[in-house]
């Protein structure tokens, strides 16, 4: 299993959008896992139509369970449910009131184990992290982090911040990258060079596009092959051709092999 969290440092740049376009883009098997304590997305979006039954209890229902105190591994697969009409794509969703987001403290790093022992990939959505309730054992687990920001200057500085302490957090370990929403007035190069981090794609500014996956818009005719997904199933080979680049030299390859601009064309902390 390889571990992707797709996050941002704040303003609603996309996360969820880009978090599941990547699932159901993903080459292969594949659960989305949504883990931003701040509340769900997918089943009131995307999902709203496509369930003819109980979506379960989810991640607050997982939580629950690891508050029994077992140590026993966590029964991950009876919470998943599969995306209808997305062939090999799972989704684990989040919890529907922010409220419930204290309760998730004790599962994380239960969570981080299930998920590296579960078979095929994991695309987990943190949300904004910085805060006192950032899922910091998934962050510090992943084996590929992508923070997904506009190239505008307070996003930017936003992010800023918070790479230096994602770097701090994983001291070297495994890739960090940045995924740019082509919608503001800074270069990918410019992005790049401020915060030292790779872009490891830029995906266009498509809303109709996008709200099929945000809200469960009516899809175009066109929309399996617009420019957005073609961008998301591109940035998904590349996480992987990442990955396995880092296990290959075993260490940290965000600095090296990734570099170059715009791969992809189209407590508190």
């Amino acid at each position: 299993m390889t571990l992707y969290c797709v996050v941002s440092a704040g303003g609603s740049p996309g996360v969820t959008t880009t978090a599941l376009g990547l699932a159901v883009t993903w080459p292969t098997k594949v659960l989305l896992a949504e883990c931003d304590p701040m509340g769900r997305g997918i089943l009131p979006g995307f999902m709203a139509d496509r369930l003819s039954e109980s979506a379960g209890p989810g991640l607050l229902g997982l939580a629950m369970t690891a508050e029994t105190g077992t140590r026993a591994r966590l029964p991950l697969d009876d919470y998943v449910l599969p995306v209808p009409g997305e062939g090999t794509v799972e989704l684990l969703h989040g919890v529907r009131d922010p409220r419930h987001g204290v309760r998730l403290g004790t599962l994380w790093g239960r969570l981080a184990e299930a998920l590296t022992l579960r078979e095929g990939d994991v695309v987990a959505d943190l949300g904004r992290i910085g805060g006192r309730d950032t899922p910091t054992e998934l962050l510090a687990t992943a084996d590929t982090l992508v923070m997904v920001l506009k190239p505008t200057l307070r996003q930017v500085d936003a992010a800023r911040a918070r790479i230096d302490a994602l770097k701090d957090l994983r001291g070297g370990r495994g890739t960090i990258g940045l995924c740019l929403i082509s919608h503001g007035p800074h270069r990918a190069a410019e992005v790049e060079r401020v915060l030292g981090t790779p872009v490891l794609a830029e995906l266009p500014y498509s809303p109709d596009d996008a709200s099929v996956l945000s809200d469960g818009a009516p899809a175009r005719r066109t929309f399996k092959t617009s420019l957005l997904l073609r961008s998301l199933r591109c940035m998904g080979r590349r996480l992987r051709a990442t990955d396995r680049a880092a296990s290959e030299v075993g260490g940290d390859v965000g600095g090296t092999v990734l570099s170059g601009a715009g791969a992809v064309v189209g407590g508190e902390w």
